[in-house]
């Protein structure tokens, strides 16, 4: 500990290129950081879509419905880019399923819960109404929408309505182990994840080893220097360990509120073709731990090989760039012919 309040002192009184070169590492780390968080968190976001797709699929019983069990019928048509996507039930009296995700009781005849985003759209498109007979009694939470820009509905109706369907079916429950239609499939997730991870992870060791070599020299010799002041060779490499984790460290505080920021803003504007709630982009305990420990990590490797060299041979980085004494003026030299008298000759 008290060779890294030591490299702290150094950092802070060694002029105005290590603190430019220390603000330089920071801003850089951060957004590393900030990129490796968003890597970390796409497939925690499509997660959280299908389990939510999936918490509010509908279960049926095989074959024909039976008499007086609660009916369904799904129904989706493209409105634009977007599904619109409906759901009719009716009540029955032999079984009453629990209400799906978003809804606190299932609709009654005549009564229609829609989304937001559905709610918003018949505003400005009075004639989708016709589409879901009834009045609107309330809106869908977010636990049942994949996604703020998501047009669904469920729709209360009469059993009578249902039945000159082929496509009615008697409803067990809402919820599967799986999404009817994942955002990504897992194989293709999979390389989505180690092409951005590796496409983030690399630029960010390159931009740290640059940075430890900007100014290798320097930072060698002062390194060399407490070496020859007696400073142990593990001791000088924790000196300098100093500047680089905690650069490292403050660029990944940095990094992470960066990405908080990012995801409040994309969370509401979008990316062509996914949108998602800010808590689908929360980040998680083990994307914390990754940024948080292993940018200082990678920075401490990235910059191990010079500290090694100036602690391990200290004298060759304090002599380098310095001119060699020159001998004083008139001063002889013990090796020179002239300096040795000749016998005298009788």
């Amino acid at each position: 500990m008290r060779e890294f309040l030591l490299g702290l002192r150094l950092l802070l009184g060694s002029g105005r290129g290590t603190r430019a070169r220390f603000l330089l590492m920071t801003v850089g780390g951060s957004l590393g950081v900030c990129c490796l968080a968003l890597v970390l968190t796409i497939p925690a976001i499509l997660d959280a879509r299908d389990g939510r797709a999936a918490d509010r699929a509908t279960v049926v019983f095989p074959g024909k419905p039976e008499r007086d069990r609660t009916l369904v019928l799904e129904r989706s048509d493209p409105h634009g880019s977007k599904p619109f996507h409906r759901v009719f039930l009716a009540r029955g009296t032999n079984d009453t399923p629990k209400p799906p995700p978003g809804l606190s009781e299932l609709p009654s005849p005549g009564e229609v819960f829609v989304s937001p985003a559905l709610r918003d759209q018949l505003k400005r498109e009075p004639a989708l109404k016709g589409l879901l007979p009834g009045r609107q009694k309330g809106t869908i939470s977010p636990a049942g929408l994949t996604d703020p820009n998501e047009l669904y509905a469920y729709v209360g109706t009469d059993r009578f309505k249902l039945t000159g369907f082929g496509a009615t079916r008697a409803l067990k429950s809402f919820g599967t182990g799986y999404a009817p239609v994942p955002a990504i499939e897992p194989s293709t997730l999979d390389i989505l994840r180690f092409t951005l991870g590796t496409l983030v992870l690399l630029p960010l060791a390159v931009f740290l080893s640059v940075c430890a070599k900007l100014s290798a020299a320097s930072r060698n010799r002062r390194l060399a220097a407490l070496r020859l002041l007696g400073l142990s060779a593990k001791g000088t490499q924790r000196v300098n360990a100093a500047e680089t984790v905690v650069a490292a460290l403050l660029g990944a505080l940095l990094g992470l509120g960066e990405f908080w920021l990012l995801n409040q803003v994309m969370a509401r504007t979008g990316l062509p073709g996914l949108k998602w709630y800010p808590a689908d982009g929360a980040l998680s305990a083990s994307t914390l731990a990754v940024c948080l420990l292993g940018c200082p990590a990678l920075a401490w490797l990235v910059g191990r090989r010079e500290r090694t060299a100036a602690s391990a041979s200290p004298a060759q980085h304090t002599s380098h760039g310095s001119p060699p004494a020159r001998p004083a003026p008139g001063a002889a030299s013990c090796s020179s012919p002239a300096s040795v008298s000749s016998p005298a000759t009788v």
